[in-house]
């Protein structure tokens, strides 16, 4: 039972959302009397704006009314089902791919991991057979991820699958946590929150991950309420049955994830989501990265609601079809915050306003339903939505907003691109300026020097209207610094091309020993280590070490060179494909028990 501070604060929290919604329609009651009747081709388009405003209120409200709707059962130590680990792989280095297969293999409960590798290389069987795990290939990559999955599906008997992206390295306990769930007979699905170790990526803004946190966090779990929550391709645990009730993987669109998840709900399926982070995977290190994400993100949505339109038909609850336009109104967001700019532009251009009230009396009403349209999405998502950081991920996933409308408006095929992981150059290049940004800032330029000639009587142009000019000419400078902000982060040398190809992480201290001398172990990466005590006196540059690491009669060995002395230690280079080594070191850094060595094969 919630506790009552928990039932009072989830009290406020719908309160704040309900008030500002009644604030949000008041408003646009009274806006009903202020349209510009010369003016309609600018004033109409400006209130449907503000309407898919409350629009897009209402649904959030509607999403997140409730996070609590379903609670956990009690993990579990044993099970009668069978489970297989699957983690689909296409080009991931081997410093990406080892630990997630480690830790799969090491995971609680009796269960099969799968490599599935798309990428036919020889290395990684080597590498899943010496951790423990089971490997497999096809001859082709017809439909990508979704095909991978769908190829390995026709080769297992088991009752359950977990799907682990190649990155997303779960913790032992990711099983036991989740499989309980499966005692309904009607459940599908258990999705689990994504959540990411590099916490230096480009969605990383103070102590969150700016997106993800609100829809994992906040949203997803919101979806129980109506059994609407969704797959989101990785961290998740599958009924076969489900799966193969509605003719596997879905291939149709980029999004195979969620449009499988609606396949399963029009059959009448349930899903829940497990507000637990069990595995950590690698957030998009740069704008290229996450602007190829968003983008097929948006286009994947778009084909589903074309191919298989959840609105259509009496196979979904209304409940379901709400929670379904939440999710996918999502990807029209972006053009509502051009189109306001747009207007701003149109307003300097024409001279035209598009209403006829006291622009006094409109900022007022309108900032007292802007403040309390923020202070309730700030309370509505527990603290996870910031306004300038919101404000600035609204620009950047413009790019996406209009691949969405190009894909629902002008649909072709696109081909599935998977977004890179680890070292994706040699060289530090700076990411790419998103053009669609950098065309809106000349054009808001352009209409400043129009405005300027405009006042000094050069162009045709008067402004009988001038408050609402200096209003529009406020507005665009504003959201024009957010577009310079935003173009000034996402190609800075801090997001410019991995050219590492492990992750390096805060430095961690496992026990070692070298040559029967302990020492401590201070590993940054996958690749190589600081060695500290007496054995620094023993070492000098060039020479070759071979460290052991675990505790007697179970020690792991990776051989290495040395790279250089320092005051700090020794630093040392592991030799590659030292598989059961690197997954010790894994062990450590990821906080997870070894994994069981395997013989080679």
């Amino acid at each position: 039972m919630p506790t009552t501070a928990t039932t009072a604060t989830t009290v406020v929290r719908r309160a704040s959302g309900v008030v500002a919604l009644l604030l949000t329609a008041t408003y646009l009651i009274w806006r009903l009397g202020t349209f510009n009747t010369d003016a309609l081709w600018m004033s109409v388009p400006f209130y449907l704006l503000e309407l898919a405003g409350l629009v897009s209120l209402a649904l959030f409200l509607y999403s997140v009314w409730d996070t609590d709707a379903v609670q956990p059962p009690e993990p579990v130590s044993d099970t009668h089902r069978s489970i297989a680990v699957l983690v689909p792989t296409y080009n991931e280095d081997p410093e990406i791919l080892l630990p997630t297969v480690a830790a799969a293999v090491d995971a609680d409960l009796a269960h099969e991991t799968w490599v599935l590798d798309d990428g036919r290389r020889p290395w990684v069987e080597d590498m899943a057979k010496r951790l423990g795990a089971n490997y497999l290939t096809r001859p082709d990559n017809n439909h990508a991820k979704a095909g991978n999955l769908n190829h390995a599906l026709e080769h297992l008997d088991v009752e359950l699958v977990a799907v682990l992206d190649a990155d997303h390295v779960p913790e032992k306990r990711f099983l036991a946590n989740t499989v309980a769930y499966f005692d309904d007979p009607e459940l599908a699905l258990v999705q689990t929150p994504q959540a990411f170790y590099n916490d230096d990526s480009f969605e990383h803004v103070g102590d969150h991950y700016q997106e993800e946190s609100l829809f994992y966090r906040v949203i997803q779990p919101g979806k129980n309420r109506w059994n609407a929550a969704f797959w989101c391709g990785t961290s998740a645990v599958v009924r076969t049955a489900a799966l193969r009730s509605v003719g596997g993987v879905a291939t149709e669109s980029l999004t195979e994830d969620l449009h499988t998840t609606l396949r399963l709900h029009r059959e009448g399926w349930k899903t829940v989501f497990h507000n637990e982070v069990l595995a950590r995977g690698l957030a998009p290190q740069n704008y290229n990265e996450y602007g190829l994400q968003r983008k097929r993100w948006a286009a994947g949505a778009m084909q589903v609601l074309r191919s298989d339109n959840p609105f259509r038909g009496r196979s979904l609850t209304v409940r379901q079809k709400l929670a379904y336009a939440a999710t996918l109104s999502g990807w029209t967001e972006g053009w509502r915050t051009v189109t306001y700019l747009l207007i701003a532009v149109a307003v300097l251009f024409t001279g035209v306003s598009p209403l006829v009230a006291p622009i006094g009396t409109f900022a007022l009403f309108y900032g007292v339903v802007f403040v309390a349209q923020q202070l309730a999405m700030r309370s509505l998502s527990q603290g996870y939505h910031r306004i300038l950081p919101g404000l600035l991920f609204d620009w950047y996933r413009v790019p996406a907003s209009i691949r969405a409308f190009q894909q629902l408006t002008f649909p072709k095929a696109v081909r599935f691109k998977v977004t890179p992981k680890g070292r994706s150059g040699s060289e530090r290049l700076l990411p790419d300026l998103p053009r669609s940004l950098v065309g809106l800032v000349l054009l808001a330029f352009t209409a400043w020097v129009w405005f300027l000639l405009s006042t000094l009587g050069v162009t045709p142009v008067s402004y009988a209207d001038r408050a609402t000019s200096v209003v529009a000419l406020v507005f665009l400078a504003g959201n024009v610094g957010l577009i310079v902000f935003a173009l000034a982060r996402g190609s800075s040398v801090r997001f410019g091309t991995e050219r590492r190809a492990a992750r390096r992480f805060r430095r961690t201290t496992v026990s070692a020993s070298v040559g029967g001398w302990q020492t401590d172990l201070l590993v940054p990466s996958l690749t190589g280590a600081v060695l500290t005590g007496a054995v620094v006196d023993l070492a000098y540059v060039g020479s070759e070490l071979t460290v052991g690491i675990g505790p007697r009669g179970r020690q792991r060995f990776l051989t290495g060179e040395v790279r250089r002395r320092t005051s700090a230690g020794v630093t040392v280079e592991f030799e590659p494909q030292q598989w059961e080594g690197m997954a010790a070191i894994s062990g450590e850094l990821f906080n997870a028990p070894m994994a069981p060595v395997a013989a080679a094969a």
